[in-house]
């Protein structure tokens, strides 16, 4: 009894942590862009791709299906800040795909593979070190840490099954509907209910920074994302087949690979000012 109450606590507390811990960091955020470092910036653009693994939450329904990861791909823009010395606040803004696919136990020929479109912000505290490679030659590296930010737009994906084979219906493309299932008639439609399409996770990356000219930046950057928020509380609404619905009580888990191209920007008023005479000019 004492370890199902404790449980239910920490799971009760659960939410209020994590916001305490976003609201702490976005205030830190702001208090190190406040005292940044010579107003030092970067800004570009980001690609990569990804592979996403979901974590269930309901044991039940392991025993009747299995979880494959799914890719994806990542692609948006980057602003970077020096907040001190070697320390960076790295910012994202990128549109995303993750995946997964669902395999029946039961149903040998169940195949359920879902593709969910996010919009992302990535937010790191980077520290950058220095290596060396022999006598002569140097690369840099970094490592960071901080929340990420991810709002679902959407989502689509393909199922196969018996049920759909006996009706000589080789695969189903279906479209995600956030909303109540008003009718029965159209099958390529999927439901989303009590759904948190705002979700919270944590990210951890680390990379190699390549200088090929003055003021640019290319970055290769991997990176694992562990969302702390249930993606839903209920099952989704399918038409067909009648004895499957997919369970939304699940975690995503993303590793991701990419490359950044920056160009570096100094925005303070003294550098702005370099060149310029302050002496007034003869009427």
């Amino acid at each position: 009894m004492k370890s199902a109450k404790a449980k239910s606590v920490l799971r009760w507390n659960m939410p209020f942590t994590l916001n305490c811990i976003f609201t702490l960091f976005f205030l830190l955020s702001i208090t190190a862009l406040k005292r940044a470092e010579a107003q030092i910036v970067r800004a570009g653009v980001k690609l990569g791709g990804q592979l996403n693994q979901v974590r269930m939450d309901d044991k039940h329904f392991k025993d009747t299906a299995s979880f494959r990861p799914g890719a994806g791909y990542s692609a948006g823009l980057v602003l970077a800040f020096k907040v001190k010395n070697r320390y960076f606040l790295h910012t994202e803004y990128i549109y995303s795909t993750k995946s997964k696919t669902v395999s029946g136990k039961i149903d040998p020929y169940l195949k359920d593979k879902v593709t969910y479109k996010y919009f992302e912000i990535p937010i790191l505290f980077t520290m950058h070190f220095k290596g060396q490679l022999g006598k002569n030659r140097e690369f840099k590296w970094y490592g960071g840490v901080g929340p990420n930010i991810a709002y679902l737009l959407g989502g689509q994906g393909v199922i196969k099954s018996d049920e759909l084979l006996d009706n000589h219906i080789p695969s189903l493309h279906y479209k995600i509907k956030f909303s109540h299932r008003e009718d029965r008639d159209h099958n390529d439609q999927i439901h989303y209910t009590n759904l948190n399409r705002l979700q919270f996770g944590i990210n951890l990356g680390a990379g190699l920074l390549l200088e090929p000219a003055p003021k640019q930046k290319i970055m290769i950057d991997l990176r694992y994302t562990f969302d702390q928020t249930l993606f839903g509380k209920q099952n989704a609404d399918y038409l067909i087949p009648h004895n499957y619905n997919d369970n939304l009580r699940f975690r995503n888990r993303t590793a991701r690979l990419s490359i950044l191209y920056l160009l570096e920007y100094n925005i303070s008023k003294k550098e702005r000012n370099k060149g310029k005479s302050t002496r007034k000019k003869p009427r």
